[in-house]
C-alpha cells in the first residue's frame, strides 16, 4: 500500500470512502437484510468504479485513469 504522505487528498478520502463502504456491507451482511445488503453493495461498487476512473487503486491492484469500466451486474 502506498504510504499516506505520498497520496492525494482525493486518493486519502477514497480510500477512506471505500473502507467504510465495505465496512457498511460487512454491517447489512451480519444483519441479514437483503435490502440493506444491496444498496451497500451497489454504494461500494459506485466508489470502487470512481476510484478507478480517477487512477486510484482501492482494491489491492492498480488503477489507470480512463480504465473501461465492467458491465454492471444484473
Amino acid at each position: 500500500m502506498i504510504k499516506p504522505s505520498t497520496m492525494s487528498l482525493f486518493e486519502q478520502e477514497m480510500h477512506d470512502q471505500v473502507e467504510a463502504a465495505r465496512d457498511a456491507v460487512a454491517e447489512a451482511e451480519r444483519r441479514g437484510d437483503p435490502l440493506l445488503l444491496q444498496a451497500a453493495q451497489g454504494h461500494l461498487e459506485s466508489l470502487v468504479d470512481l476510484a478507478r476512473r480517477n487512477g486510484v487503486s482501492v482494491d489491492g491492484e492498480p488503477a489507470t485513469a480512463g480504465e473501461p469500466l465492467a458491465a454492471p451486474a444484473v
